[in-house]
């Protein structure tokens, strides 16, 4: 049975929705993933979001309560042996990037790429690797993400990628 490939941009939204805001998420995406959020908050927002990423992704006292790296999940550490395997995928594709390969937000990018382009050969190979990685530690983080989430913002994003993402299961 042919699985189903997933929609690029569905993916690159995900992705955006996952880094680190550097701007309020466009309306069209707020909608798209169903959340209510940031009517409320006025010119805030952008900041309260912010310190939201910052406090489930990045730095939390006593720990990050959602590690946002897959070497966390299957190795127990960063920058784990799954980390470089898919840092050289990206290099043989031409990608490289400041974050760690394993990041939800850079994995997702990556695999919106391969969504993109010809399913065949070795790029069908490649784009089933990058998602069977994703299918083996999202579940984990996006749990995390729905228990931490303060906002909701996050917590909706987290829905809406476990709908897209168990679409391809």
């Amino acid at each position: 049975m042919e699985e189903r490939r997933l929609d690029a941009d569905e993916l690159r939204l995900l992705s955006r929705l996952f880094a680190y805001p550097e701007e309020i998420p466009a309306a069209a995406d707020v909608s798209q993933i169903g959340a209510e959020w940031g009517e409320d908050l006025g010119h805030s927002t952008l900041q309260v979001l912010q310190a939201e990423y910052v406090r489930l992704f990045i730095n939390a006292l006593p720990e990050v309560p959602c590690p946002p790296y897959g070497s966390v999940y299957l190795e127990g550490t960063l920058m784990g042996e799954s980390t470089v395997r898919l840092r050289n995928l990206y290099a043989r594709y031409g990608c490289q990037t400041e974050e760690m390969a394993d990041h939800i937000a850079v994995e997702l990018e990556f695999l919106a790429l391969l969504a993109a382009l010809n399913p065949d050969g070795p790029v069908r190979e490649d784009y089933q690797f990058v998602l069977d990685h994703l299918h083996r530690w999202t579940p984990a983080f996006l749990a995390k993400v729905e228990e931490n989430d303060r906002l909701g913002f996050y917590r909706a994003a987290s829905r809406y990628a476990q709908k897209i993402l168990g679409a391809a299961s």
